[in-house]
């Protein structure tokens, strides 16, 4: 067989198999994702030109990929229908995981508000919460199948399991900063209130802080020891590594940010002044310290 720098014609033949379906995927996340809101995809991004819809939709597209490349990260399957198979089944699965974190954690973390009437509406505010939501949730289920780095099937029970205890470490988070706003806030009002107002320095940071929490939940994929003849104590010392990075990254989270913008009251600028410039900072710091983490300390 033909090989140039590790690269064969079979290799090939499955990396062709496996971009043809990724692209399958994609396309069929659009209608999927026009099914779900009971809208038209094309007529919400080309008539109405409904930005927020777009951003919406390009979180699906984001998520999906990141979940794809904890996928195809591994060794090819043993032919190509395998290939085929293999990589078909863990993108369906892909999409239905991430609709389901997606839901809980709009049902759930921010259950005053329906993100989706607001997407509706235009409320652009309302759609970076939302591309937070989901891009956050796939980065879980990424950790998740990186620390089982399973090849085919039987690692998919595992991988369930890992999500889900992400997807409630993600919900913790949420709720972190839902009463943190409370707490934080001057003016009274709650973090659901200042999404529909359409405060975009509130929907910057936080879609942030949910996104930097994710990636530090990838460190756990590195610290927690997986034994696939122990899956109980496995999963717990993946609860355990997931709570004490999130940990972590809230306290460096707080030590950066109050470095950087010392002399800064940065719950005023954001909540009451709607500073889209410092709510920017806070959210590029939550993702440099959640990177950082996931770099140094994940699988």
């Amino acid at each position: 067989m033909y090989e140039f720098n590790g690269i064969t014609t079979w290799s090939l033949q499955a990396l062709a198999i496996d971009f043809a379906i990724i692209v399958l995927l994609f396309v069929s996340l659009k209608y999927i994702k026009g099914w779900v809101s009971n809208l038209h995809a094309n007529d919400e991004i080309t008539e109405r030109d409904n930005f927020a819809f777009g951003i919406s939709f390009a979180a699906g597209l984001v998520a999906l990929a990141i979940v794809l490349t904890g996928v195809s990260s591994g060794a090819f399957a043993a032919s190509l229908q395998q290939e085929a198979l293999q990589m078909l089944g863990y993108g369906v699965l892909a999409i239905v995981l991430i609709k389901l974190g997606h839901f809980f954690q709009d049902k759930v973390a921010l259950r005053k508000v329906s993100l989706h009437d607001e997407i509706v509406k235009g409320n652009v505010t309302a759609s970076i919460i939302d591309f937070g939501h989901v891009v956050s949730v796939a980065i879980v289920i990424r950790s998740a199948l990186l620390w089982v780095a399973t090849e085919g099937w039987p690692g998919l029970p595992i991988v369930i399991a890992a999500f889900i205890i992400g997807s409630v470490a993600l919900l913790l988070v949420s709720q972190y900063r839902v009463q943190l706003f409370k707490r934080t806030n001057k003016s009274g009002d709650c973090l659901q209130q200042a999404i529909i107002d359409g405060n975009l320095a509130v929907g910057i940071r936080y879609a942030g802080f949910l996104v930097g929490s994710a990636l530090a939940i990838t460190a756990a994929s590195g610290i927690a020891p997986y034994a696939a003849d122990n899956i109980n104590a496995s999963l717990l010392y993946w609860a355990i590594s997931a709570i004490v990075s999130l940990v972590a990254f809230i306290i460096l989270h707080l030590i950066t940010i109050k470095i950087i913008l010392s002399g800064c009251d940065i719950s005023d600028e954001v909540n009451r002044q709607k500073n889209v410039g410092v709510g920017a900072i806070s959210a590029a710091v939550s993702f440099a310290v959640g990177i950082t983490m996931a770099t140094l300390l994940g699988a």
